[in-house]
């Protein structure tokens, strides 16, 4: 597996507060086997606690820790952008491994024209992808479609599928995934508690639910592409 939304990179946002508390996350990851990790430390948000232009120095001082320890999984620096209207990032400098695609989140609460912004995105040569998409309580199910048809792809989190997430309907998220709507299941993990890495839980759980051709796309190789066209 590959998990292309965690907050594993350390002391930079809510996340992970030690490169210690970020191996144990790593290991968990490993035991669950995957074997890539796309770190995406939240940026332009409230919680951001470094300037995105320090994010490499902390990545490779994690890297430099892991192959120290000897642990086999192959790490990349990606972010989880907040979208504010009144903001344009350098987006490629805060893709996800150098690629063309970029994880970013909107406001909860606020009704956003994510179909929008996703075409705007989009014709500036980014494949956006949506972060959690199950959160955003002012989506409609039909909105789901017209986001992808606008160029974005669709990522949902291992806790909302497990029903940890009491901020959203389960069944929503369900719904989501047998209309083989999702691209990517990612663990949007941050702790060792409540939200840590369950890839693994996840996908089992899923076993029961959805086809194995598609749980191998949203769990590997839809993510295996984005690592992939970082040197093309």
């Amino acid at each position: 597996m590959i998990d292309i939304h965690n907050h594993i990179l350390p002391m930079v946002d809510d996340g992970s507060q030690s490169i210690d508390f970020s191996i144990e996350m790593i290991e968990k990851e490993i035991s669950d086997g995957v074997e890539s990790v796309i770190l995406s430390p939240h940026v332009q948000s409230h919680v951001s606690k470094v300037e995105p232009e320090e994010l490499k120095k902390v990545f490779l001082e994690l890297q430099e820790e892991v192959l120290k320890r000897g642990l086999k999984v192959n790490l990349y620096l990606g972010a989880e952008i907040l979208y504010r209207s009144h903001l344009t990032p350098d987006y490629q400098s805060i893709s996800l491994a150098g690629s063309k695609y970029i994880l970013i989140e909107f406001s909860t609460s606020i009704d956003t024209p994510i179909e929008d912004i996703v075409y705007d995105l989009s014709r500036q040569g980014f494949i956006p992808i949506v972060a959690h998409v199950e959160r955003y309580k002012y989506l409609s199910f039909d909105d789901y479609q017209r986001i992808k048809n606008s160029g974005g792809m669709l990522q949902v989190n291992g806790n909302s599928i497990m029903g940890i997430d009491p901020k959203v309907n389960k069944k929503l998220v369900m719904k989501i995934l047998k209309a083989e709507l999702a691209d990517f299941v990612a663990s949007d993990a941050h702790n060792m508690g409540v939200r840590l890495p369950n890839l693994k839980e996840t996908y089992h759980y899923l076993e029961k639910h959805l086809s194995k051709e598609y749980l191998e796309k949203i769990f590997y190789s839809n993510a295996k592409k984005i690592i992939s066209s970082k040197d093309i």
